[in-house]
């Protein structure tokens, strides 16, 4: 269910077509050759599914960490004990991108979803994604933990810039 472009759903609220991890759940994805190369501006784009809230969203956010041989892990800044909602998680913006509405899932200017640049990290390239479900510690409860729709909802991940 994760693979394919994500399926954003009204108003940005991305999908129930999930892959629900959990709280504490985590997800590891292999990127075929060429992977995600490092260029100007994001790399690859992770898509929840948050939901429109009023003038708020509900989000369940993820840590995000790349590898680019699935032994040394590099983790993008999230703190989700800070800040609301969690800068630099993955799970916090709305999803615009869908095969229904044709905007590309690659566009980090129109898709939404979460983007990331491996220059952050100092990256030239990843072939791994891993994504560790934050929630629990964003809202200091396990409140939204329950049912099999508990934790981070993996809808898809777009890579931006593969390898040539």
């Amino acid at each position: 269910v994760v693979f394919g472009p994500p399926q954003a759903g009204a108003g940005g609220a991305g999908s129930v077509d999930v892959l629900s991890l959990g709280c504490g759940g985590e997800i590891t994805l292999y990127f075929d050759a060429p992977g995600i190369v490092d260029r100007p501006g994001p790399d690859f784009i992770v898509f929840e599914n948050p939901l429109p809230v009023g003038d708020s969203t509900f989000v369940e956010p993820a840590r995000v960490l790349v590898s680019a041989d699935g032994l040394a892990w590099h983790a993008f800044p999230c703190d989700p004990a800070g800040e609301h909602p969690p800068v630099g998680c993955a799970g916090v913006a709305r999803v615009f991108a869908g095969p229904q509405n044709m905007i590309d899932p690659t566009d980090p200017a129109t898709a939404g979803g979460d983007a990331f640049d491996l220059a952050q990290l100092g990256l030239a390239s990843a072939r791994y994604v891993r994504l560790l479900d934050v929630g629990e510690a964003y809202y200091q409860a396990r409140t939204w933990c329950g049912g099999g729709g508990g934790g981070f909802d993996l809808d898809a991940i777009a890579v931006v810039h593969e390898g040539a």
